[in-house]
């Protein structure tokens, strides 16, 4: 499900007004432009994307527009198993208010596929077996572990910056170095009949069931 041309014009317009810690320096938001597809935009997001700031404030909102790019960039790179021709991907979002506003812009025009892509917020459990993707925002743990447990072998790409999520949920969103890394757990998303890209593992610490590569 990888359509770039569209998603890398507007993850690069949008990281280069992004203030993290100091602003994306010329040379990097040109090489987000030239990048030829999405997986180069993953990359150039690891590799040389700004800084995390961590001090709150507009800084924080800033912050998610990286998250946002990420959860983008996911979808890119993961098929599922049975979505009828045409009908919405789902992208839901529990407990990250910020999150939902940005992600919605970021998303809207795009598709995956033949699929356009809608954000939704998603409170109540009952609905999350109809989303494609499901995020649970750190400090909604137990919505975390619901979410596992709840859709453990359906084909819903789980990801959540809960810090251990990837050692029972397929995606963990992770700082280090003041960068967002991510981590996947290829058991949990092969239980979820989901296909990751071997571009996107490539770029992902490896987490099982029972280690982490």
């Amino acid at each position: 499900m990888c359509d770039d041309a569209p998603v890398i014009a507007r993850l690069a317009g949008r990281l280069g007004s992004a203030r993290l810690s100091g602003r994306l320096s010329s040379g990097r938001h040109a090489r987000l432009r030239r990048a030829g597809g999405t997986a180069l935009v993953l990359t150039a997001l690891l590799a040389t994307g700004p800084s995390l700031s961590g001090r709150g404030g507009n800084d924080d909102a800033n912050d998610v527009v990286v998250k946002a790019a990420f959860l983008l960039n996911f979808v890119k790179f993961t098929t599922w198993p049975a979505i009828k021709s045409d009908a919405r991907l789902s992208m839901c979002v529990v407990g990250d208010e910020p999150l939902i506003m940005t992600l919605a812009d970021t998303v809207r025009g795009q598709s995956a596929g033949d699929h356009p892509i809608e954000v939704r917020r998603a409170p109540d459990r009952s609905t999350w077996p109809s989303c494609q993707v499901l995020y649970v925002g750190d400090g909604e743990t137990r919505h975390a572990t619901e979410a596992v447990s709840g859709v453990r072998t359906a084909p819903v790409l789980t990801v959540s910056d809960v810090g251990g999520f990837a050692h029972a949920g397929i995606i963990e969103l992770y700082v280090e170095g003041r960068r967002m890394r991510f981590a996947i757990n290829v058991d949990a998303a092969g239980r979820s009949g989901l296909h990751l890209s071997s571009r996107l593992l490539a770029l992902a610490r490896i987490v099982r069931d029972d280690r982490t590569q």
